[in-house]
């Protein structure tokens, strides 16, 4: 076993299916971490393993975060990355593990390591990766959820959920390293990306509701989504009360709409490249969280 895991207890788990999610750099709108967190909370995960943090990251660049209450350290946390196990409850009819950490800033082929060694410990069957990526998108539609797999046998068990199979040429996120090392190792793995409208820079709880409705369908999980698709009526209510004094704004938004109409109606081949837009500008919208979990 890697040197770099930490096994807290050994759940007790029938071939699970792993869904992980990462902060950091492919997070865009938070949904990855958010997605996660909130499947940890509401299937009541429990912590079973984790992976050491100090070969994986700079801590200059992300500093552990500490907790002083008058004058005395009450807790020192380091980024990490932890695994949750989810037993078949109610309606649920699989074993679920799920991961929740930072994407490394170091040694990708090492943290590999220590995250398959885990799966091979208990079994996992299948792969699926979380993440969130800026797009030049209208927040007016459904959010777009893309798909990159290493076997597209599994399209068909989202049940007819709206997918767009990923297109793509550019940096690469810890995603897409796992999924590469999940098929030397003959794991069924994918990775879903909720696309974000590059103009809000903050939680996205209508992206998060898109990518947890296509989780359970795929993983037939027990879930409540109210809470989460009120939170996006939410979202959609304050950008709409933004833009409203905004028309240079509403121009704008109305443009895009207009563009992704004419490119949903284009073939596949002829449509655009996935890219993570920049952050910032005169047309970005901020906006506070209306739903955080964990």
């Amino acid at each position: 076993m890697s040197e770099d895991l930490v096994i807290l207890f050994h759940p007790n788990l029938d071939s699970p299916s792993l869904v992980a999610g990462f902060g950091g750099w492919p997070n865009a709108g938070e949904v990855s971490s958010w997605v996660i967190s909130f499947l940890i909370e509401s299937l009541g995960a429990a912590k079973f393993a984790e992976i050491k943090p100090e070969p994986f990251f700079d801590l200059i660049q992300q500093r552990p975060l500490v907790t002083i209450k008058e004058g005395t350290i009450k807790s020192v946390k380091f980024p990490c990355g932890a695994f949750y196990s989810v037993p078949p409850l109610g309606g649920h009819r699989n074993h679920v593990i799920l991961f929740l950490g930072q994407e490394p800033h170091l040694h990708w082929s090492r943290f590999s390591e220590a995250f398959f060694d885990l799966c091979a410990k208990v079994g996992v069957k299948e792969m699926i990766t979380v993440g969130g990526l800026y797009d030049n998108i209208p927040h007016t539609v459904d959010p777009t959820v893309s798909l990159i797999t290493n076997d597209l046998a599994v399209v068909d068990r989202f049940g007819g959920k709206r997918l767009r199979l990923a297109t793509y040429e550019g940096p690469m996120s810890i995603h897409t390293h796992l999924l590469v090392e999940a098929g030397k190792r003959g794991i069924p793995a994918m990775s879903l990306w909720g696309h974000v409208p590059y103009y809000i820079q903050s939680n996205n709880a209508k992206t998060c509701l898109s990518l947890l409705d296509r989780l359970r369908t795929f993983l037939q999980l027990d879930l409540d989504l109210r809470e989460v698709q009120r939170a996006s009526e939410l979202l959609d209510q304050e950008v709409e009360r933004i833009v409203k004094d905004k028309p240079e704004l509403r121009q704008y938004i109305e443009a895009l709409e207009r563009e992704f109409l004419e490119e949903e109606g284009s073939p596949p081949s002829k449509r655009k490249s996935l890219k993570t837009l920049p952050q910032g500008g005169e047309k970005v919208i901020r906006i506070d969280p209306f739903l955080r979990k964990g």
